[in-house]
């Protein structure tokens, strides 16, 4: 075919992967065009193939699907198996004593998760010290994965399901272990996959900064520390410059070649070894999307020169596009792909444009991913882009590679380019501090679409014409955030945080957000052995993370019930991550140091105001009296009326406190009760339950915590008093969104129901 017409010939196959990712209609439009736009050409060839790609992708996904779904199991009913399963030692990832990896079923070769802790410091140091693939032979607990149970979530069921992945394994015991036997051609990749293991314990020893580099644009691993360390880095929207697009791969293969030629090797012997070694490179590298692309890229170029056939940059990425979709079908719906597909796109289609239009270009193109991936926008990213691109091949790459080559000899060195790199991101964090990052929230899918439709056709405009167009764009983009920001509607949300509670308050057009708890987890004191982790909080990936999509970067009150951990463990994210102007304790509570340090970190002033029932505040203060220990037994309790309904909040109020809000008001009603303490029977006395009648109780609590929350005498208490429960244990995040006096109730995890 001519060329380019392969680009055009693959693109139907976007529009199957849309159909098979759970949008079919918009994937039959996106077909129609697609296929439209083939017939146009006029040429048979090019028609043909790309019907036959269509039928032969639509067969494949359709089989990849049904297998999958043959191997669902259940993610809440847990059974005890012992298995036999191979994996590489490259695949074992570690935080602190605990320990997981990607492996297969050897009976099956189906693949799978699994989990486990290392029980010793020993044990620990054997695992880090493997080299060759295993065979172990595991008691261990089976379960399918969990998806997404707070709304806007990342859903990792849906992630792994991509690569024909359902089950996860818990690690009980291991019962065996042994080197996995290998055939010749496994042989070669087992090679491949020790290197990756080598290096990846290689920069894991380097210092600070580097170590974080290294690890990201050499083996493709993600350190722990990468979170904080790249904070500045992802609110800038940099992100396509680290490992998450394979620009470095681009850059290193490019370096190669050049070192080739000025060794005046014979271009014909070092195109073959390239050519030959991108399969052994795409594992050393991580095997990621980004770096499968970049290899495809290159190799198909390299192959069509072999074969003495002229491939066009955008042909062989039309190549890496349909090679990427055999192996992961939802690809196009995960962050990394589409950034590292859509702008190594834009380089292609834009390199003739001036540099101005080039970078307004990629960051238009980039600018929906980023929305609807992480909710956020700086408006110093252009600025940014500017000033990095160029510097990532000048320094930050040479940077990272002379640190790490340097450090079995020269470890200064290493330690200078650390000291580079982190004053590199410290300057990137302060950087994105600065005004102009915008809390977004995120777009409808279908706007993100048209979004990157209309930035292609104000490319194909001539450039006389295309700031009027680019005007009409981005007030597009300003209409979106304000339906999002100005919502009509308000609701209750009780989050899926685990074994704690948290809970939303919105009013209509936002005119009033306040928080219950802001959730957390128990930390439990680790054997000396245990390697430290760095400090990581549960809300970044579940309230925060609503908060984010829904364009909330501030909260006006936060009421904190008391002092436990499960309530408020995570009140240093939300410091640290957004504004809250006031904290709400009960009286009492002002006074205690321990919870108070949190404070200091704060970004932002923050007012603290103990209250009782006494106290004026948005909410109804049903306790406590006085002041006291902020406990159980002087846990905030709180009441409110949104879209028609009255609710009540127990925090971790326990039966004497409930005995005494009776006492207090024997008239006191609820429509909606959310349970104190979990579910627990130190709460929920009946005689409250008969007093309150309920129209729905509410239970916040962990899948198999070890309370065994919620307790029975709590669920039986309700069945006698014929109150209907839903726990966040099954349902995951449940809220009532509503428009004045009429709401709806929905559930992360089973629809929703009107009310």
């Amino acid at each position: 075919m001519a060329a380019n017409h392969w680009f055009l010939a693959c693109l139907p196959l976007v529009a199957v992967s849309v159909i098979f990712n759970g949008h079919p209609m918009a994937g039959v439009g996106l077909l129609v065009i697609t296929i439209g736009r083939v017939v146009a050409l006029r040429s048979r060839r090019a028609l043909l193939v790309t019907l036959l790609l269509g039928v032969a992708f639509s067969g494949i996904f359709e089989w990849r699907q049904v297998q999958v779904n043959h191997r669902q199991i259940s993610a809440f009913h847990p059974t005890n198996v012992a298995l036999t399963v191979t994996f590489q030692p490259d695949a074992l990832v570690f935080r602190g004593a605990s320990y997981y990896f990607v492996a297969r079923n050897h009976q099956t070769g189906e693949p799978l998760t699994v989990r486990g802790w290392a029980q010793s410091a020993s044990e620990l140091q054997y695992l880090q010290r493997l080299r060759q693939p295993q065979l172990w032979r595991v008691s261990s607990q089976q379960v399918g994965i969990l998806p997404a149970t707070n709304f806007n979530q990342f859903d990792s069921a849906s992630y792994w399901r991509h690569r024909g992945v359902t089950k996860s394994l818990k690690i009980g015991s291991i019962l065996q272990r042994q080197t996995a036997p290998s055939t010749p051609l496994q042989y070669v990749i087992n090679w491949w996959h020790r290197q990756r293991t080598r290096l990846i314990r290689y920069c894991d020893r380097l210092p600070g900064a580097l170590r974080v580099y290294a690890l990201g644009l050499l083996p493709g691993s993600r350190a722990a520390e990468a979170v904080q360390e790249l904070q500045g880095m992802q609110q800038l929207g940099l992100l396509h410059l680290f490992s998450i697009s394979g620009l470095h791969v681009a850059l290193l293969l490019t370096a190669v070649e050049w070192v080739c030629v000025h060794l005046r090797m014979q271009r014909e012997h070092w195109e073959w070894g390239l050519l030959l070694g991108l399969p052994g490179y795409f594992i050393l590298a991580g095997g990621g999307s980004g770096v499968l692309r970049a290899c495809l890229m290159r190799g198909i170029q390299l192959g069509g020169r072999k074969v003495r056939v002229r491939v066009s940059a955008l042909d062989a990425w039309a190549g890496a596009l349909a090679i990427g979709l055999l192996m992961n079908y939802g690809m196009l719906f995960e962050l990394g792909s589409q950034l590292s597909y859509g702008l190594s796109l834009g380089l292609i289609l834009l390199a003739q444009e001036s540099h101005w239009w080039r970078q307004t270009g990629l960051t238009l193109l980039g600018l929906p991913s980023l929305l609807n991936g992480i909710f956020q926008w700086h408006t110093l990213t252009i600025l940014a882009n500017v000033v990095l691109v160029p510097l990532f091949p000048l320094v930050m790459l040479p940077i990272t590679l002379i640190g790490a080559l340097s450090f079995p000899w020269f470890p200064v060195i290493s330690g200078w380019s650390a000291t580079v790199l982190a004053l590199l991101d410290g300057g990137l964090a302060r950087l994105a501090e600065l005004p102009g990052n915008v809390s977004f929230g995120k777009p409808l899918w279908w706007v993100c679409w048209l979004w990157l439709a209309s930035t292609w056709w104000l490319f194909s405009r001539p450039p006389r014409q295309r700031r009027r167009w680019l005007t009409g764009l981005l007030a597009s983009y300003g209409l979106m955030y304000g339906l999002i920001h100005l919502p009509l509607h308000g609701e209750v949300a009780y989050f899926d945080v685990g074994q704690g509670d948290s809970i939303l308050l919105r009013e209509p057009f936002n005119r009033r957000i306040a928080m219950i708890d802001t959730g957390g987890h128990l930390a439990f004191p680790q054997p000396k052995w245990v390697p430290s982790t760095p400090t990581t909080y549960a809300a970044t990936h579940t309230n925060l993370n609503y908060l984010r999509s829904i364009g909330i970067d501030h909260v006006d009150d936060l009421y904190l019930t008391h002092h436990d951990a499960d309530h408020i463990g995570d009140l240093p994210a939300f410091l640290q991550a957004i504004r809250v102007k006031r904290l709400l304790v009960p009286a009492g509570m002002e006074t205690e140091p321990g919870w108070q340090r949190v404070l200091v970190h704060s970004r932002f002033p923050v007012k603290i105001q103990p209250i009782t029932i006494a106290s004026q505040v948005p909410l109804r203060v049903r306790h406590p009296y006085e002041a006291a220990p902020a406990e159980n037994a002087n846990s905030l309790a709180l009441q409110g009326d949104f879209g028609g309904l009255n609710f009540l909040f127990m925090g971790d109020l326990d039966q004497a406190g409930e005995r005494k809000i009776m006492g207090d008001d024997p008239q006191l009603r609820t429509d909606v009760l959310k349970l104190g303490h979990h579910g627990s029977k130190t709460a929920s006395v009946p005689a409250f339950i008969e007093q309150l009648r309920p129209r729905w109780a509410v239970i916040s609590a962990g899948r198999e915590n070890r309370y065994g929350h919620p307790h029975a005498e709590t669920l039986t208490t309700l069945r006698a008093a014929d109150v209907p429960a839903v726990s966040t244990q099954t349902s995951g995040m449940i809220r009532y969104v509503y428009t004045g006096k009429h709401g709806v109730w929905q559930t992360k995890l089973k629809g929703e129901r009107d009310s």
